[in-house]
C-alpha cells in the first residue's frame, strides 16, 4: 500500500519545531493591519533569529550607511515583508535537520538560490516578491523529512536523482505514491500558511500541470530550476535552452526576462547568513 503524506507525518514522531515568533508572523500573511511594535516585541522574545536579523540588517545586501541597533529600526529601514521574510527563513533554516545524504550546505544553499531567483521572476511579473522568496525557500522542505522517514523505500530514487533535479518529483511518486513537493505542502497547511503559500509549495515542480494554474508556483519553478542548474555548474546558455519556456508565457514574460536575471549567487550574496 502507497504511502501518503499525511500517513508519513504520522510516522515522523518529531516534526520541525517551528519557533513561536515564526509561527506568529506566519498568521499575519493576510492580515491587512498589523502592529509593529508587536511584530517588534515578538522577535525579540527570540534572541537567536532577533540577532540575525539585525546581522542580515547590517550586512553588504541592504547596504545601510548606518548601522541598525534594533529589531524596531530593522522593521523602519527594511519594512515588515522583509523582516518577516528573513524571520520565517532563519526561523526554518535552524528547525530542520538536513540529513547527510543530501548535504545541509548544499540544501540551503539551492533553497536559498531558489527564493531569491522566484522573487526576482515575481518582481518581473507583477506578483508579491517576498511572498514568492519564502515559498522558494521553502518549497523543499518536505525532502529531508522524506528521506529521513523513508531511507529504504527512497534508496532507489536517491541513485537515480539528487535533489535538486527536475525528475525527483516525478521518480518519487512513483516510487512512494507521493513527492517531496506533496508532503511540503502538508507541512505548510499545518504550519497555517496562506493557501497561496501552500499551492505554491505543492505545484512547484510543475506549475502546467496544476489544476488551478499558480503564479506563485511558476517563480517558484522557475527560481529552482536556475538554482538547480547552478549545482550542476550548467552554462547561462545551457541553463536557457533546457528552460521551459511555456511557464514564462502563462507569466506573459518573454525570454528576455530569463536573459537578463544575474547570476543567482550574486542575486543571494549577503544573504547568506539566513541560513547558515
Amino acid at each position: 500500500m502507497l504511502a501518503t503524506p499525511a500517513t508519513l507525518m504520522s510516522r515522523i514522531h518529531t516534526l520541525p519545531a517551528v519557533p513561536k515568533v515564526v509561527q506568529e508572523l506566519i498568521a499575519t500573511f493576510d492580515q491587512p493591519q498589523i502592529d509593529l511594535n508587536r511584530i517588534a516585541r515578538l522577535v525579540n522574545t527570540d534572541p537567536v533569529i532577533a540577532a540575525k536579523v539585525l546581522r542580515l540588517a547590517n550586512s553588504a545586501y541592504y547596504r545601510r550607511s548606518r548601522t541598525v541597533t534594533s529589531v524596531n529600526d530593522a522593521i523602519v529601514f527594511m519594512g515588515l515583508d522583509a523582516l518577516r521574510m528573513l524571520v520565517v527563513g532563519a526561523g526554518f533554516a535552524a528547525s530542520v535537520k538536513v540529513p547527510a545524504s543530501l548535504g545541509r550546505e548544499l540544501f540551503w544553499r539551492y533553497c536559498l538560490h531558489t527564493a531569491v531567483s522566484a522573487r526576482y521572476f515575481a518582481g518581473q511579473c507583477g506578483e508579491d516578491a517576498q511572498a514568492a522568496f519564502t515559498a522558494g525557500l521553502l518549497h523543499a522542505i518536505g525532502e529531508p523529512l522524506m528521506v529521513m522517514a523513508m531511507e529504504e523505500e527512497l534508496r532507489e530514487v536517491e541513485r537515480q536523482t539528487r535533489f535538486f533535479d527536475r525528475e525527483r518529483a516525478v521518480c518519487e511518486r512513483a516510487q512512494v505514491g507521493f513527492a517531496y513537493s506533496d508532503l511540503g505542502a502538508e507541512l505548510a497547511e499545518s504550519w497555517r500558511f496562506p493557501p497561496g503559500m501552500v499551492d505554491a509549495i505543492r505545484h512547484a515542480p510543475a506549475p502546467l500541470y496544476a489544476e488551478d494554474f499558480s503564479r506563485a508556483a511558476a517563480c517558484v519553478y522557475l527560481g529552482s530550476h536556475f538554482a538547480a542548474g547552478y549545482e550542476r555548474h550548467d552554462s547561462a546558455d545551457t541553463s536557457l535552452m533546457t528552460l521551459d519556456i511555456r511557464v514564462l508565457d502563462h507569466l506573459g514574460l518573454e525570454l528576455a526576462a530569463a536573459e537578463k536575471m544575474p547570476p543567482v549567487n550574486k542575486l543571494a550574496s549577503g544573504l547568506e547568513e539566513l541560513v547558515a
